[in-house]
């Protein structure tokens, strides 16, 4: 059991107190952390987080690249298997929205980041 995020806030419901979650939300809120989080940057666990904010459009695969990135950042998540990764670029191509396809628990999710 976990207590819901947002906007790297607590969520709480309306007496003020936070709203715990479990399950496969539980699972999806890890996803999240994990793939926002820049690897190396948590002094408590350098091993977390992902390498999504070394992607550039110019990267040859692209698709393929970010790919790689998501199933090596989430490869210590035994429930989450990364199915698909699509990317949309915005902004003459600064930006990135990534979308993740996963299977967690055989249960098809996707979660959604901005890079």
């Amino acid at each position: 059991m976990d207590t819901a995020l947002s906007n790297g806030d607590f969520l709480v419901n309306s007496q003020g107190r936070p709203i715990s979650i479990s399950g496969v939300q539980e699972i999806l809120q890890r996803v999240l952390i994990t793939l926002s989080v820049r690897k190396g940057s948590f002094i408590y666990d350098v091993n977390l987080g992902s390498d999504l904010h070394k992607l550039k459009y110019t990267n040859a695969n692209l698709q393929y690249k970010a790919f790689l990135i998501v199933k090596e950042a989430l490869s210590n998540i035994p429930e989450v298997k990364v199915e698909n990764v699509k990317i949309d670029l915005y902004n003459d191509n600064e930006n990135m929205d990534l979308t993740v396809f996963l299977s967690v628990n055989n249960q098809l999710e996707e979660v959604a980041i901005k890079i």
